[in-house]
């Protein structure tokens, strides 16, 4: 169960927008605080996925393995971020692993407890995987637009690195 502060923290989180007090309370009752005392992984890419987290206190760094196998920090996660929660969607292993920098706060909720959450309140349930799913939305169309820049960028660069190769230009 959350405290009062805990909770307060949290209703006013993006995915849980729209919530009515009571449904937070809910929520509240079936959450649980994690704290953290040192850096250390949270998440690992690849395994099961059971929970999401949103961070209190303290920084999350998301990383992604390439093909290669070497890791990237593709995102640092701040106190009213969250983390896991495609799982709850897509019930799918891990997409990337999450690692607290140093000392952190956590809330998590498992999947036991949104069936939980459901079967208390299916129309708060609603709100919550609807905002879930736009939290994924918002957070693909940043990615299309940085995947877009990249690959212009690389296009850019190969042209100029590769002009004397191309046929001259006829006016």
């Amino acid at each position: 169960m959350l405290s009062p502060a805990d909770l307060d923290f949290i209703s006013k989180v993006p995915i849980f927008s729209a919530l009515s007090p009571e449904a937070m309370t809910r929520l509240g009752g079936l959450a649980r605080r994690v704290e953290l005392d040192a850096p250390g992984s949270i998440f690992n890419e690849g395994e099961p996925a059971k929970e999401m987290v949103i961070v209190v206190k303290g920084e999350l760094e998301v990383r992604k393995r390439g093909r290669s196998g070497a890791e990237a920090v593709i995102a640092v996660l701040h106190p009213g971020d969250v983390a896991g929660e495609m799982s709850l969607i897509d019930i799918q292993p891990r997409s990337a692993g999450v690692r607290a920098v140093g000392p952190a706060a956590l809330v998590v909720l498992s999947h036991q407890d949104l069936a939980a959450f459901y079967r208390e309140d299916p129309s708060s349930y609603t709100i919550l995987v609807l905002n879930i799913a736009r939290e994924i939305s918002r957070r693909l169309r940043r990615v299309d637009v940085l995947l877009a820049d990249i690959l212009i960028d690389i296009k850019d660069v190969w042209l100029e690195a590769n002009r004397s190769l191309l046929p001259p230009m006829r006016k």
